[in-house]
């Protein structure tokens, strides 16, 4: 019972509320209308629609009273949604705003050149069921801004974190869009006057300072007054060379770089066209030089002269297989067989006559059985002419195939010519003592036999031997120069036989004398030796022979050598065998 009459009396109390309110005069509900716009301006929203104060409705109880609607004016339906759409635009942009300036990792929308000033929105410490906020929503030691100290950096933990940065952007780019509404840039589409623009232009970029070095100007305007003069001089040249009669050597230059104008008909096509111009070709192919007497077209064939490849004269032949004696002579027996086989089938088919019988002393009794018996002396006889008519035979035969000795010069000609055109090598000795005659002469005609050029330089400190040839020719000298010939040997006199005693005499003392000593220069030769400083191939002939020189200054021996090879006498003489520096 007493809940059912305290809800009566609480009907009754709205009642009498309902009717007081209803008595209010229509001044304090205007004062009352303006102190809430003043409230909701101060707070940032702003007024949303005038407020009106509609009569008061009498409970179901009781009967209607008529308000009078005579004194109060009504705005129209469009007004009033005009002010509603307006004030739900300034409530979204102020939720906007004060999301923005919580979180840095939102884009701003920029307004224009300058920023409207946004009031600063504080976070309340408690909300709801007296809870407090989030840490990271407060200001606290560790939030809270440094004096240097962005909001950004201050706000980074709030910012998502994801495995990649593709990520990232797109959950703070998905934020941005749902808080900010989407509206047209003015940079990219005509927008209405007072509409904004999603997201702000880039910053620009001011120019930097380009500086010109020093002397660029100038080095360009002396390039242009070079080139003024040299126009300058090419006109008075042409002028004289026009009043002269003669042609410019520009004008030349000018037709050497000009291109000729095409041919009225081509070489290769002249041959077939009458008239020598591609314009025979209109008037029909049976106009042109294709079926007549002269035309160049004919039955037969041109076969190009047939030219050897230039890699073929560099391929390398095939060595034989080197077979052992006994398969040497089993190969000639076959072959010997074989000529003996077709030398009895030509005599059997009557092709050539018999051999006559080859009779010697040996077997004439077994061959000449009658006529042995009867004159022995005269068979004998007739039997040693026939062997040495053989053996005369032979002779000549083999003294025809022999070479003369001019064949034999131009045999060993050819194969150095052949083993030079393989490729052409160059060898530097290094003689301590080059006195000797015979050494010398060694030196030289061996040299000469094998077809090698170069120069061997005779100086009282050293000697320089420089040859240059074939690789078969260099290997053979080589091989002389350092082991055939015994450099501490020195020569023997030749003396007449009048001296014969005395000859005998000073080779019995060089016997019994280890230390040879040479007749010309009285110089030791037991430390002689001939050194190889240098090997390698060279493109072309430096000297067209051998010659030997006796050069007793450097000077001499290096004009001797020439400016190409004068570095040479510098090796030779600086050079030191290693036992030497051992020592």
């Amino acid at each position: 019972m007493d809940r059912k009459r305290h809800i009566e009396e609480d009907a009754e109390a709205s009642i009498s509320k309902k009717a007081k309110i209803r008595q209010a005069p229509k001044e304090d509900l205007v004062a009352r209308a303006k102190a809430v716009a003043a409230r909701l301006a101060k707070a940032g929203i702003g007024s949303t629609t005038s407020v009106t104060t509609p009569a008061a409705v009498p409970p179901p109880s009781l009967p209607p009273k008529p308000v009078a609607t005579s004194s109060i004016v009504l705005p129209d339906k469009e007004e009033i949604a005009r002010r509603v759409a307006e004030a739900r635009q300034r409530v979204a942009n102020a939720t906007t705003q004060a999301a923005l300036n919580s979180n840095p990792y939102i884009s701003v929308p920029s307004q224009g050149k300058k920023k409207a000033p946004v009031p600063e929105v504080t976070v309340p410490q408690g909300t709801g069921l007296k809870m407090k906020a989030h840490p990271l929503l407060l200001e606290t030691a560790s939030t809270a801004a440094k004096p240097n100290q962005s909001k950004k950096d201050r706000f980074k933990p709030m910012a998502p974190k994801f495995a990649s940065t593709r990520a990232n952007a797109r959950i703070s780019t998905a934020t941005a869009s749902s808080l900010a509404p989407v509206k047209a840039n003015p940079y990219t589409t005509h927008s209405a006057p007072n509409e904004g623009f999603d997201g702000a232009p880039r910053e620009r970029v001011g120019r930097t300072l380009q500086f010109s070095t020093k002397g660029k100007y100038i080095a360009k305007g002396n390039q242009m007054r070079n080139q003024s003069q040299i126009e300058a001089l090419k006109q008075r040249v042409a002028a004289s060379a026009q009043k002269a009669g003669l042609e410019s050597s520009f004008d030349v230059v000018e037709r050497s770089f000009r291109r000729e104008p095409p041919p009225e008909s081509e070489w290769w096509d002249s041959s077939l066209l009458p008239n020598k111009t591609y314009s025979d070709v209109a008037n029909g192919v049976h106009t042109l030089n294709i079926r007549t007497d002269d035309s160049p077209i004919t039955l037969y064939i041109q076969h190009p002269i047939p030219l050897p490849p230039p890699g073929d004269k560099n391929k390398v032949e095939a060595k034989p297989l080197k077979l052992t004696t006994k398969e040497q002579k089993k190969l000639r027996k076959q072959r010997r067989a074989a000529e003996l086989q077709d030398h009895q089938d030509r005599v059997r088919m009557g092709l050539i006559p018999p051999d006559p019988p080859k009779v010697r002393m040996a077997n004439m009794v077994r061959v000449l059985t009658n006529e042995a018996v009867t004159d022995p002396t005269k068979l004998e006889a007739r039997i040693r002419r026939e062997v040495q008519g053989r053996k005369n035979a032979h002779e000549k035969a083999n003294q025809e195939r022999k070479l003369t000795a001019e064949q034999r010069h131009d045999k060993l000609e050819a194969k150095k010519i052949e083993d030079e055109r393989k490729g052409l090598y160059a060898t530097l000795f290094r003689i301590k003592i080059l006195a000797d005659p015979s050494h010398q002469f060694k030196v030289l005609k061996n040299a000469q036999q094998n077809g090698l050029t170069g120069i061997c330089i005779i100086n009282p400190n050293v000697s320089l031997v420089y040859v240059e040839g074939g690789s078969k020719g260099m290997k053979h000298y080589t091989r002389l120069m350092e082991r055939r010939i015994d450099w501490t040997q020195p020569s023997r006199r030749r003396d007449t036989g009048e001296n014969t005693e005395d000859r005998e005499e000073e080779e019995d003392a060089m016997e019994h004398d280890p230390v040879p000593t040479t007749p010309v220069e009285g110089a030791s030769l037991v430390d002689n030796r001939c050194d190889v400083l240098w090997q390698g191939g060279i493109g072309e002939h430096s000297f067209h022979s051998f010659k030997t020189v006796k050069a007793p200054t450097d000077n001499l021996a290096r004009e001797q050598l020439g400016t190409k090879l004068s570095g040479f006498w510098d090796t030779v003489k600086n050079w030191k065998p290693a036992d030497e520096d051992l020592v």
